[in-house]
């Protein structure tokens, strides 16, 4: 079943190898978000809290949302993207821009809370994911701090739990063994690269591993307390 923005991520957990072969690594693979146009402003509100609320693991960055192609690939100006925020009834209406580089910022409104508004694009459904991105500035784009993916792990995971029927919840707790699903050890988490196969590395001080990588996605272990939240993870293109 395709994931729209009013239903569910897609989220996968699946066994990977480790840093030791015989140990399977949990991971949790946040391949995208789709039907942007679909999603609740309440849905988002809640990843909003969970931002406000774990600032300790990136106390200098912000949240903004990305749009991607459906294949993955990242949007731009050329696709003419254009996002409004309104309500069912029509009473509420909001323009919400998207910069040249795909990216958009979501703005708290008691107002959006109230009427339930919904985002709505300016494409047919299933064409354009989008997905929270969370960073520390003064970094380069292809370098992103734990912290930060550990942050933005807790804003993605608030607004499924919030799209969620409460059993597919608890399935997932129970498979998880926890109600924290960013924290479990040797937790993984799919950050999108810039392109696929990218190579990446997870560098703190003189020690180094070097990620998987699956499509577009580069696989952080930011359930691992042994990396500091200040250890960097670096993407360059996979013919490098």
């Amino acid at each position: 079943m395709r994931p729209t923005l009013s239903g569910l991520i897609l989220l996968t957990a699946c066994a990977l190898p480790a840093a030791r072969a015989d140990e399977p690594v949990p991971s949790v693979h946040v391949a995208g978000i789709a039907d942007p146009e679909m999603r609740s402003y309440r849905n988002v509100a809640a990843g909003l809290d969970a931002f406000d609320a774990n600032r300790a693991l990136a106390p200098n960055a912000t949240l903004r949302f990305r749009m991607r192609h459906a294949d993955g690939g990242p949007a731009n100006a050329d696709d003419g993207l254009r996002l409004r925020l309104a309500s069912d009834d029509g009473a509420f209406q909001e323009n919400v821009p998207i910069d040249a580089g795909g990216l958009l910022t979501v703005q708290r409104s008691q107002a959006a809370y109230d009427a339930d508004a919904t985002f709505i694009l300016n494409r047919k459904n299933g064409l354009y994911t989008g997905h929270p991105e969370v960073r520390t500035a003064g970094l380069p784009d292809n370098v992103r701090r734990l912290g930060d993916l550990r942050l933005e792990c807790r804003v993605t995971i608030a607004i499924v739990k919030e799209q969620m029927p409460f059993m597919a919840k608890a399935a997932i707790n129970t498979l998880m063994m926890t109600s924290d699903w960013c924290a479990k050890k040797d937790f993984n988490y799919g950050v999108m690269a810039a392109q696929p196969g990218a190579r990446a590395v997870l560098r703190a001080g003189e020690r180094s591993r070097t990620l998987e990588t699956h499509g577009w996605n580069v696989l952080a272990p930011i359930g691992d307390p042994a990396w500091p939240d200040d250890a960097l993870v670096e993407m360059n293109d996979g013919g490098t």
